[in-house]
């Protein structure tokens, strides 16, 4: 970042350390980046992180609580995906660094 950028950030820091708040959890992250891909059912989520169904719906729930993810309910299945910019942009900022391979085994 440059030093000149420093003021912008400063206007925005609380909202982004938010955001990042609500990435911290690592099945929660997970769940976050399979969600920028499309959408995903409950049942999916429970598969890709290993945890139980009440543990994902407790997650989910932090989610929607944050605003940052978008329910779709169609008959019993409800479908996920993120709905917010701040986080999709530091998922695909992860992405790069992963594949560049400068956060070592990622």
């Amino acid at each position: 970042m440059k030093p000149s950028d420093l003021s912008e950030l400063k206007v925005h820091a609380a909202h982004m350390a938010g955001r990042l708040k609500v990435m911290s959890h690592p099945e929660r992250l997970l769940m976050l980046c399979r969600m920028d891909e499309g959408e995903v059912s409950v049942n999916e989520l429970v598969a890709i992180t290993g945890l139980s169904q009440s543990g994902v719906s407790q997650h989910l729930a932090l989610l929607r609580a944050e605003d940052v993810v978008h329910v779709r309910i169609e008959a019993q299945t409800r479908w996920y995906r993120l709905k917010d910019p701040v986080i999709s942009g530091v998922i695909h900022a992860m992405c790069v660094l992963c594949e560049g391979g400068a956060l070592g085994s990622c």
